[in-house]
């Protein structure tokens, strides 16, 4: 083929010829599955633990198979990997790791995935092997933290604002949700109540009893420990 294409075109045949995909393909389902088992960990359900996020979950396997692509794109070529090392400095990761186990993890993964693309796929089940039985060591060891409490600011408009108090109060015990103070504003018709939830959800699961009161405009902010408030709905 002639024209100013005619280089491109005869450097990935060059590519394919050299690089079989009945030899790529293992490689990369076995990337896939490394990552899915390292990133899902499994055996927390056993042991009662939460499991992990969904998104740190796919963003591990993700990168687990990017790390075996990009090796098997490399090869031995130095030129190519100075040229993704450039490419991957575009990368930014937007969200912070809330656990550092996480960004642990992603190394692992990406060290994992990347044996995987160079072939060493014995290196790579043993390596999958060790640092799962070192997680599932880890977690046997994990002390199970006690939950902080949420503070909340609830607020709502009634004509009505004792009957109103009243139902609040009402739907919040039974969802042991604590009433930590109460303000009414009468000329203005809103009622102020500041409460305290041991789990997340439970706010909204004792509000939703509410129903049929004579409560408008209800919504919640969160809290901070410094005083801050955050609005939620």
């Amino acid at each position: 083929m002639d024209g100013p294409f005619a280089a491109l075109f005869q450097d990935v045949e060059q590519e394919l010829s050299a690089l079989s995909m009945g030899a790529l393909l293992p490689r990369l389902v076995a990337s896939a599955l490394i990552g899915a088992l390292l990133s899902s960990r499994p055996w927390r359900r056993v042991l009662g633990k939460p499991l992990p996020r969904v998104e740190m979950v796919q963003a591990q396997i993700l990168l687990c198979a990017a790390a075996a692509v990009i090796t098997a794109v490399i090869g031995n070529s130095v030129a190519k990997a100075f040229g993704l090392v450039g490419l991957g400095g575009f990368v930014r990761f937007r969200s912070g790791l809330k656990d550092p186990r996480d960004a642990a993890i992603l190394f692992l993964v990406i060290g994992l995935g990347m044996a995987c693309g160079h072939g060493n796929l014995v290196v790579a089940l043993v390596g999958t092997g060790f640092v799962a039985a070192l997680l599932l060591l880890l977690d046997l060891f994990e002390k199970k933290g006690v939950a902080a409490k949420q503070r909340l600011v609830l607020s709502a408009q009634s004509d009505d604002l004792v009957r109103a108090e009243a139902a609040l109060r009402s739907a919040l015990g039974e969802r042991n949700v604590l009433v930590k103070s109460c303000a009414l504003d009468f000329s203005a018709r809103r009622l102020e109540l500041e409460v305290e939830e041991a789990e997340p959800g439970t706010l909204a699961a004792a509000l939703g009893r509410t129903e049929g009161e004579p409560l408008r405009g209800l919504r919640w902010t969160a809290v901070s420990a410094k005083g801050a408030r955050e609005e939620m709905a």
